[in-house]
């Protein structure tokens, strides 16, 4: 079950956090995670480093401008000989391996679970870390063990301000505005665009806890390419001026045709467009989709209904919910969609809301109906037994 020294609310309130911080301005929380909870080994995460399935990524600093990038999976080979300094080990979605590290997503349950992308975890040496750089994305990064010493920058900063021919995306300059040293416990949360650079001070591991959000551009080209080519209905047709010679040339009223034609494939909100939307924003990254199971027992769901114990969301899963229209409710996860009548709204909430799944958070609901829909989760391997 959650561990209530993962609620590093307690230092500043949901509230106050999303009024005044959400993608809009870093914070430091000193001392907001029990270090105990952050229970994982520099060799374990070397061992993840080591799979097939991991992705993971050996980053070494020889020089200013000088940095090597080795893609995992990596060997014993691939550390023996690194230096004392200057290289860092991450490793992707360690969240949807290890249950220890899934269990710091409850930290941030006053968020949409459909934002949570991944927790990346990494180890660096003294003076090791990836360079100065932006992320288009929030992040929340809790120092789990040791130091680092993270530099911020509020300046713009664009593509040519990158390091040329280097494999990462690194500054070649860096106007630091805030410098802080984060202790074991500490939480720094930054939002999207903002220029960072972390260091290790000493040997460190590192929690980064982050937050998903396709851009403008992403949602249109897979809006546009769920659209099935042979239903276009609108085409552009030439406007040849009689009087020129020059019939090749576009002009003013092909140009308005093109942008017209174009808008014409916007999306408009509709049913049709609500359920795309839900199953785009909660698809999941290659190979982490879930299998189907069979229907669940009926021991398992008389069990937790008489609180012998819990379910909770499939690590690999991430939940939203929307109305459709008046009469349907539609529960998201895996890039898929259940559709349910209205009268269920109650219910997909409480299972959108809460990782860890109890009886008591479903008070005077329809048993019958809750019945339903959690064995249908539980067939679709979107919620299992909780064994934490």
């Amino acid at each position: 079950m959650t561990d209530p020294s993962f609620h590093f609310a307690d230092k500043l309130s949901p509230g106050d956090f999303l009024d005044h911080y959400w993608q809009q301005r870093p914070v430091l929380l000193r001392g907001a995670i029990d270090p105990a909870a952050c229970r994982l080994s520099p060799d374990e995460l070397a061992g993840l480093a080591c799979e097939e399935t991991v992705e993971s990524r050996l980053i070494q600093q020889r020089a200013d401008s000088d940095w090597q990038l080795r893609h995992g999976p990596l060997d014993e080979t691939d550390f023996a000989g690194l230096p004392g300094s200057h290289w860092t080990l991450l490793v992707q979605d360690v969240d949807k391996y290890v249950p220890e590290v899934a269990a710091m997503l409850d930290a941030f349950d006053f968020l949409p679970d459909w934002r949570l992308d991944d927790i990346m975890v990494s180890y660096a040496v003294d003076q090791g870390g990836v360079g100065p750089h932006t992320d288009n994305y929030d992040v929340f990064l809790i120092q789990a063990h040791g130091k680092r010493r993270w530099r911020l920058s509020f300046r713009d900063y664009t593509e040519s301000d990158l390091l040329p021919d280097c494999p990462l995306r690194v500054l070649q300059h860096f106007d630091t505005d805030e410098d802080w040293l984060l202790e074991p416990g500490d939480v720094l949360y930054l939002p999207p665009g903002l220029a960072h650079w972390g260091t290790a001070v000493g040997e460190c591991m590192t929690w980064s806890v982050g937050m998903r959000g396709a851009s403008d551009t992403e949602l249109a080209s897979a809006w546009l390419e769920q659209l099935p080519l042979h239903e276009g209905r609108h085409h552009l047709t030439d406007h040849v001026d009689s009087s020129t010679h020059n019939p090749s040339r576009l002009g003013e009223r092909d140009f308005a045709q093109a942008c017209d034609t174009i808008r014409r494939t916007a999306p408009q909100d509709s049913p049709a467009f609500r359920l795309w939307l839900g199953r785009h924003l909660t698809e999941p990254k290659p190979g982490f989709e879930i299998a189907e199971e069979g229907p669940p027992h009926p021991r398992l769901l008389a069990q937790w209904f008489a609180d012998e114990l819990a379910f909770q969301h499939h690590p690999w899963a991430r939940f939203a919910n929307a109305r459709i229209d008046p009469q349907r409710i539609a529960l998201f996860a895996q890039g898929a969609a259940m559709e349910l009548a209205m009268q269920a709204e109650a219910i997909v909430e409480a299972i959108c809301r809460h990782r860890h799944l109890r009886p008591g958070q479903f008070p005077d609901c329809d048993t019958r109906l809750l019945a339903d829909i959690l064995g249908e989760l539980l067939q679709r391997g979107w919620i299992v037994p909780d064994e934490t």
